[in-house]
């Protein structure tokens, strides 16, 4: 600190020099309290810098700076140099990012450094950037001396970040049962395909930030750490947004991660569907190709292939249904298809075709029905037992057995429609009065709430109750409308519905088209039964 006068306050103890006519004077000035002592180093260190070594008695210079709290002066040689000036020492780090000066006094009388001076040492060291001028200006208040001052900093770069990506799906799926309430295990529901829809987003990319650059203190460019670049990896059925920030299903199916790369398909293949899978419930096409076990479910939009056996098991397709090996359900299995369906056999199980035709080779003791042709055609070509019927035609070589057992095969308007008609007409005549009496309800409510400017608290939570049964009573209406529609389509019946019967039509079997039936009491080789004049007859093929 700069005193009246021009002198300092030195914290630091320091050494000052002086050219005499006798020799080389040192004066050794000792610390303020808390600060550094001054030591014979300081001085060796000095004399190295400016080549007058020779003129230091080491020994002598010793004894002033073990003079203690005291200022000390005395003769260290009896010759003396060139007096110098106050000078500093600059040393650039290795990484060129700091420079730090040690400042040394000057011998008595002669120049001290300005910051100016200072700010020509460093250029002449090379330094041209992140000088620090406070720093320059707290030595030229303080003056101390052997002490370290950082005069240069250089600007450290920032560095920025990889790009990443994003994934919008669990990319570790794993088959974990869900545990119930009463502490059993669910088997079914283990969540383990991750669905999607098209124009789902997969995954979303974040891009690398480069960082910023720095500076060192001679100038040169310091560059942030290297990032790496994130890109998309992607097979079919994927479109990357214009942006190119996000990653797009173009069809539904399900999306998986392999080896950092998104798949998409609309086709979920599986080995069986057991406890290691849980019910499927998939919006595409389905590929099973080994068993499908008895109490587990599949369902699916597109079709559902079966390449191995189907026990008593749910299946729904939104299209067709291929079994190659046939269904075995033990009465307990369901199975329906808004397209056709193909099995090797059908036995104990319950199968709707709602928009297309079955093939078999031979259907046993089961429920079957089909919009469209049921063909049974295979090597054995047999219906016994059960119930089995087509709105236009049943195509097949045996009919029962010789044993009798109950059969029933029918052709035709399926009667349960016709009984479904006129539950539906009574509904919507119900409907329709509720209706009129819940209009009537909202008149009377706003009729009052105008001449009276509003509606009491109880009044006006009876109109709001009465607004959400008129919404709930219309969306009844309209769902009855439509399922009565689709039932008048299904009651016209078909001319030339017929059941074909290539080899023989046992004694019992029962024989319907739509609500008119009859019992063979004979039977019948190669002929078709038809309706013809109102009554059901045999004819030949």
């Amino acid at each position: 600190m700069k005193l009246e006068g021009g002198a300092y306050m030195h914290t630091n103890g320091y050494f000052q020099l002086a050219s005499t006519k006798d020799g080389l004077m040192i004066t050794v000035y000792p610390p303020q309290p808390g600060g550094r002592k001054a030591e014979v180093e300081d001085l060796i260190s000095y004399a190295a810098q400016k080549g007058i070594s020779d003129y230091i008695d080491v020994l002598k210079a010793k004894m002033a700076f073990d003079g203690g709290k005291d200022k000390v002066r005395m003769l260290i040689y009896d010759k003396s140099p060139v007096p110098n000036g106050e000078f500093g020492s600059y040393n650039i780090s290795r990484d060129k990012m700091e420079v730090e000066a040690v400042f040394y006094p000057p011998f008595e009388g002669e120049h001290e450094l300005t910051a100016e001076g200072i700010k020509d040492d460093l250029a002449a060291s090379g330094v041209k950037m992140g000088i620090l001028d406070d720093e320059i200006n707290r030595f030229i208040e303080e003056r101390e001396y052997f002490v370290p001052y950082t005069i240069a900093r250089g600007q450290q770069p920032v560095d920025g970040h990889d790009g990443r990506i994003e994934y919008k799906f669990n990319t570790v799926t794993s088959a974990k049962p869900k545990m119930n309430d009463d502490g059993t295990v669910d088997f079914h529901s283990l969540d383990n395909v991750n669905h999607i829809n098209a124009g789902d987003v997969v995954a979303e990319l974040f891009p690398e930030d480069y960082g910023t650059p720095g500076y060192d203190v001679v100038g040169q460019p310091v560059s942030p750490k290297k990032v790496k670049r994130a890109v998309f990896q992607y097979g079919r059925n994927l479109k990357v947004s214009e942006d190119k920030r996000f990653l797009i299903s173009e069809v539904s199916g399900h999306v998986t991660l392999e080896n950092d790369k998104v798949f998409v398909s609309n086709e979920l293949e599986l080995v069986n569907v057991d406890n290691s899978t849980g019910d499927i419930n998939y919006s595409g096409n389905v590929i099973i190709k080994g068993n499908v076990i008895t109490g587990f479910s599949v369902n699916a939009s597109g079709d559902i292939t079966v390449n191995g056996l189907v026990e008593g098991a749910n299946l729904t397709a939104g299209g067709n249904i291929t079994l190659m090996r046939g269904v075995q359900g033990g009465g307990r299995a369901m199975l329906t298809a808004g397209g056709d369906i193909v099995s090797k056999f059908i036995e104990s199980a319950n199968m709707v075709s709602a928009g297309g035709k079955i093939e078999t080779d031979s259907i046993l003791h089961s429920k079957v029905i089909a919009k469209g042709p049921i063909v049974v055609q295979g090597r054995n070509g047999l219906i016994v037992g059960g119930d089995v019927k087509s709105r236009v035609l049943i195509d097949c070589k045996t009919i029962g057995n010789d044993m009798g057992t109950a059969t029933v095969v029918g052709v035709g308007v399926d009667p349960t429609v016709k009984k479904r008609i006129d539950v539906l007409k009574n509904e919507l005549e119900q409907l329709g009065k509720q209706k009129i009496q819940l209009g009537q309800l909202v008149t009377a409510l706003r009729k009052k709430q105008d001449i009276e400017g509003g509606l009491d608290a109880e009044k006006q939570a009876l109109q709001q109750k009465t607004m959400r049964n008129m919404l709930m009573l219309e969306k009844q209406l309209s769902d009855d409308k439509k399922e009565l529609e689709e039932c008048r389509n299904m009651i016209s019946e078909d001319a030339s519905a017929r059941i074909k019967v290539s080899r023989t039509a046992n004694i019992g079997t029962k024989v319907m088209f739509g609500d008119q039936y009859i019992f063979l009491r004979e039977k019948y080789d190669f002929c078709q039964f038809i309706k013809k004049d109102g009554d059901i007859k045999s004819s030949g093929m």
